[in-house]
């Protein structure tokens, strides 16, 4: 405890939140109010570790991916996933959109780090979660839409085609005036039947300029015989409405409807719950952080 608390961390931590460590053997644990250690007798792959300041070190996307694995579930682990490879952040609450930012990393680098890995409790599910991870989603509701597409019928899904997440769409040079771009990102894109689901929230599609160009954009996409559909929350507010939405999807993108088992039902259901459930959180929130007397 003396060491740890030498190490003047730049976090708060207690016994309802405690610091985790791990240690190389049954030998190094310690029982302590506000510390719980976790032996780790495999070797920790390259970059595995991030110094933050002097000895204090955060583990890697990668890593800390394998470590929620050994507590969450299989449908949790594909979200947490999804939000590691995503272009934004949420904010410290552990929920909501909080701004644009690079990926932490991407599925192919999570699977270099799991394979480098044998023996390590949660690897059977974070190997079988990663193969459902969409990377570079831009936004909660697409995660959920992503989610929803890519899943298992039994794990909550809708059997839908494969996506991709802001895919790159070239504009025709003709068009392009209309725009005054040379491409769009589609938010989640199915290449299979040339279908875009656009995402457009109440806070940046609305107002004169934004509406003009979000039509001109969906215009332009039709032209060019890319199938689009908008989505907004009034569409999604309800399961009844967001199911009805799905419908309305495969109806326009020409995919098959199918019917599901009661099962399944249930799964969409609290996968639809989960994601939309105001009071979820993916981590607790920050604690306020007492930083140490410095002497000058």
């Amino acid at each position: 405890m003396s060491e740890i608390k030498e190490a003047h961390l730049p976090f708060g931590y207690s016994e309802d939140v405690p610091l985790h460590v791990l240690v190389p053997d049954r030998s190094s644990q310690r029982h302590l109010k506000s510390v719980v250690t976790h032996v780790w007798k495999a070797g920790l792959p390259s970059g595995s570790l991030f110094e933050l300041s002097g000895t204090n070190c955060v583990c890697s996307p990668e890593l800390t991916y394998l470590q929620l694995a050994s507590t969450s579930d299989f449908t949790r682990m594909v979200e947490i996933g999804c939000h590691l490879c995503a272009e934004f952040a949420i904010s410290d609450k552990g929920r909501d959109y909080a701004g644009k930012r690079e990926t932490l990393t991407l599925p192919e680098r999570m699977g270099t780090c799991l394979d480098s890995l044998s023996k390590v409790h949660g690897l059977v599910v974070a190997r079988k979660a990663l193969q459902y991870v969409v990377p570079c989603t831009a936004s909660p509701m697409e995660i959920l839409l992503a989610l929803t597409f890519v899943l298992p019928p039994e794990h909550g899904g809708w059997a839908m085609p494969e996506i991709v997440a802001n895919q790159r769409i070239d504009v025709d040079e003709r068009l392009r005036p209309l725009v005054g771009e040379k491409y769009f990102k589609g938010d989640i894109y199915l290449p299979s039947v040339r279908g875009n689901i656009e995402y457009d929230s109440y806070e940046y599609h609305t107002g004169k300029y934004r509406y003009d160009h979000t039509q001109a954009r969906r215009n332009v996409l039709e032209a060019m015989g890319v199938k689009t559909v908008s989505a907004t929350w009034g569409q999604m507010r309800t399961f009844e409405k967001f199911e009805t939405f799905i419908w309305m999807v495969r109806e326009r993108f020409g995919i098959e409807q199918r019917s599901y088992t009661a099962d399944e039902r249930a799964a969409q259901k609290d996968l639809y719950a989960r994601l939309t459930d105001p009071e979820a959180r993916l981590f607790r929130g920050t604690m306020p952080v007492k930083l140490p007397k410095l002497t000058l």
